[in-house]
């Protein structure tokens, strides 16, 4: 691939001359979206705080957008982005290239995208343009780049501050009639990419290019891959940055897209439901094997399926990979641990997440291991275990974190600390980032990561007998950002 970088009237591009891979559509001269680099706004006083409100606007009738080459106003059309003048962008089109009442139904189905992948934060997006002097991002969804004097290989133009921060009041341009797909749905899904990625840049997000752990993506939308499809959604992950090859983000080594915006916006509540799923092997009431089997589905996609036998989790898989429809229904191993008690009986569930932890469970499958009468006493379950109506299991989990603790399952977090003198309940944490543990804890480094014990402590011996133990290791990195942390006293 041959690539060009072009700077026009104070506009970073990032062109491709040539390409084996289109980065949108059918097209062959590779449609891209670019940045405008903002200076960062540097003052004695604090920034404007950023609205909540991100206004669609499809340019019934014509948008005309005025540029002096440096007034950004959302307010009264004004943008930095085109040379100095006036310009008209033309109105909103479906992909039969028709306006007005007859573009209306495709316009729906790009507003409700557009509500489904900023759900997930305390932000407005709307079509109906705010009154009463309130300032809004005004994300410009119509015409296309020649409307403004762009190229034509441009599907989308954004500010983006220098230093990443957020801008409040500012224009995004997706120029969906440049879009050149015929499939309404198709074409929806990319116009919702390229606006979901623009208005982003206004927040401070660059463009991505590969995950922490080696997956493309290509499933959020601040990305230029096309390895897969379907709809694209602000993902919970750290990523690499750069348009076709991996580079450093512009202000730091990586992004996770969901936290930036989070950071910004604070938290919403998802439209996407949670994740369905269902246990299709081992049948109701025969014996567990060496494998649970689930089949699982999220709109936004499956993160992991956990393995929950008798209310506790033994085995988690990752999501299945995304593909040119998105991820779609899968089916899921689930290993059963070799360590399982035995005889029980057991309630088999499969509890499938999304990657902002929404989670749902599925129906209750009945299955048992050995004797189909399950355990007598609890001489023959884990330590720590019950035996009741033949099934071995621990009570539900009381030891927050700081509480002190004998086994794993006690713990919400699922850790028990093993050291010669204390044993409490912990949780990993981020070494050096204050109030990552609760107070009277610091955060010890450990292996990769960190965990919550005692200050100046030494932490930590781990022992690797215990179910729980081994399933935190290997999930732990991916979910350090997810805990919530809670100010308490510890015993």
């Amino acid at each position: 691939m041959i690539r060009a970088y072009v700077v026009v009237a104070g506009v970073t591009l990032v062109a491709a001359a040539a390409s084996a891979e289109p980065q949108r559509g059918a097209t062959t001269t590779a449609p891209i979206r670019a940045v405008k680099i903002m200076p960062a706004k540097r003052s004695l006083t604090p920034p404007p705080a950023i609205s909540k409100t991100i206004y669609l606007e499809r340019c019934s009738g014509g948008c005309t957008i005025t540029s002096d080459g440096n007034t950004q106003n959302a307010q009264t059309l004004q943008s930095p982005i085109p040379n100095p003048g006036q310009y008209n962008v033309a109105e909103f089109q479906n992909a039969a290239h028709q306006s007005g009442t007859a573009a209306d139904a495709e316009w729906a189905m790009l507003l409700q995208c557009m509500k489904e992948v900023y759900s997930p934060f305390n932000v407005v997006v709307t079509d109906v343009k705010p009154t009463g002097g309130l300032t809004y991002h005004l994300a410009l969804i119509a015409g296309t780049p020649g409307d403004i004097n762009l190229g034509n290989d441009i599907l989308g133009i954004a500010p983006l501050a220098s230093d990443c921060s957020a801008q409040d009041n500012a224009i995004s341009f997706s120029f969906a009639n440049a879009h050149p797909q015929t499939d309404p749905v198709d074409r929806t899904f990319n116009i919702c990419w390229t606006a979901s990625q623009e208005s982003a840049h206004a927040f401070g997000l660059d463009h991505e290019f590969a995950f922490q752990d080696g997956r493309s993506a290509c499933n959020d939308p601040m990305t230029y891959r096309t390895d897969c499809g379907g709809e694209k959604f602000f993902r919970n992950q750290e990523a690499t940055c750069g348009e076709f090859d991996a580079r450093n983000c512009r202000c730091g080594p990586t992004q996770n897209s969901n936290l930036k915006i989070l950071s910004v916006f604070g938290a919403g509540t998802s439209l996407i439901p949670p994740p369905s799923s269902t246990v299709t092997n081992p049948a109701e009431g025969t014996a567990l094997g060496t494998v649970v089997v689930a089949t699982s589905f999220s709109k936004r996609g499956v993160d992991h399926v956990d393995l929950v036998l008798n209310g506790f989790t033994w085995a988690t898989a990752k999501g299945a990979p995304f593909g040119p429809q998105g991820q779609g229904e899968n089916s899921y191993g689930l290993q059963v641990p070799g360590n399982l008690p035995s005889p029980s009986k057991y309630d088999i569930v499969a509890h499938a997440c999304d990657d902002v932890g929404v989670c749902a469970d599925s129906p209750v499958v009945h299955g048992f291991k050995g004797d189909p009468a399950g355990c007598v006493d609890a001489s023959t379950c884990a330590e720590g275990q019950k035996c009741e109506a033949g099934k071995c299991f621990w009570d539900a989990p009381q030891g927050e974190v700081g509480d002190s603790c004998s086994f794993d399952q006690f713990c919400k977090s699922a850790m028990c600390s093993l050291t010669q003198d204390n044993q409490i309940c912990t949780q990993g944490c981020a070494v050096g980032v204050d109030g990552s543990c609760p107070d009277g804890l610091d955060c010890v480094a450990f292996g990769n990561g960190g965990f919550c014990y005692f200050p100046d402590s030494g932490c930590c011996s781990v022992s690797h007998d215990s179910p729980a133990r081994v399933l935190v290791h290997v999930g732990l990195a991916g979910l350090l950002l997810g805990f919530v942390m809670r100010r308490r006293k510890r015993k």
